[in-house]
This record gives C-alpha cells, sequence and structure tokens, in this order.
C-alpha cells in the first residue's frame, strides 16, 4: 500500500482485485445473495425496503465516489432479507449493503 498526499489531503493506494469487486457487487454472486460494497463511497439511494419482492437485475442501491454512482443491481429473482445501509451512510470495500434471499428459499438461521 502507498499514501498520497496533496494539498492537505491524503489518499492510500493499492491493488485492487476487479474479480471479486465484480462478485461481491452481484455479478456472480448468484449463490450468496449477499451484496457489498464494490468501492468505498456515500450511500446516494436505496431503493427497497425489508421483505420487498425484487426481479433479477433491478437496482437496489446507488453508492458514490468520486463524483461517479455505481448501482447495486439484484443478482437474482428473489425478496429483501436485509438491508442493512440507508442514503448518506458511509461504505467501505466489501461492507454488506443488503441480501437478497431466492423466492422460495427458506432461511434457518
Amino acid at each position: 500500500r502507498r499514501w498520497l498526499g496533496r494539498r492537505g489531503r491524503t489518499w492510500a493506494l493499492g491493488e485492487t482485485d476487479r474479480l471479486a469487486a465484480a462478485r461481491s457487487s452481484g455479478v456472480g454472486a448468484a449463490a450468496s445473495g449477499t451484496l457489498r460494497s464494490p468501492m468505498p463511497g456515500t450511500v446516494l439511494s436505496v431503493a427497497v425496503s425489508d421483505g420487498e419482492r425484487v426481479s433479477a437485475g433491478q437496482p437496489l442501491v446507488v453508492i458514490e465516489a468520486m463524483k461517479m454512482e455505481h448501482s447495486v443491481r439484484a443478482p437474482f429473482d428473489g425478496v429483501i432479507g436485509g438491508l442493512r445501509v440507508q442514503p448518506g451512510a458511509t461504505v467501505a470495500v466489501d461492507d454488506v449493503l443488503v441480501t437478497v434471499v431466492a423466492e422460495g428459499v427458506i432461511d434457518c438461521d
């Protein structure tokens, strides 16, 4: 990890596993349904609530980082089983945002 500083601001620089980030944001995450933040940023909007039915590809949470927006989408049809963020929240890479439970699946936890 390297650090960059300029005009009183500091940034941490490091390598990113893009495949892991893509999986955590819904691409290839169909097995788990636990959607994680692909980057550090601020939650701009949450388009769903607990217990709501969602369709594959439906936008669930929008995160802003460095003036760019990233939409985290449902990996499959299901029901929101756990919403962990709200608008204005600050998130780090891999923070859990929302859990989607496939329809017809019973959670035994």
